[in-house]
């Protein structure tokens, strides 16, 4: 999704708080996460504007496969 100001959102949400915390020891996934951290941040969805709204609206972005 892409917020107002530009910001492109990603959602995503873990199998179980078990597979969350592995993820944070598995060197697979901290490898991946260094490599996302070269291109974007990581940041609080209340950092995003329109997160102040109940119904927070964002336009969907299509990524051609």
């Amino acid at each position: 999704m892409e917020s107002q100001e530009g910001d492109i959102i990603e959602v995503f949400g873990w199998k179980s708080k078990t597979a969350m915390e592995q993820a944070h020891s598995n060197p697979k996934v901290q490898e991946m996460w260094i490599e996302y951290s070269k291109v974007c941040e990581y940041v609080p969805i209340g950092a995003i504007k329109e997160s102040e709204n109940l119904f927070s609206e964002f336009t969907p972005i299509n990524i051609p496969k």
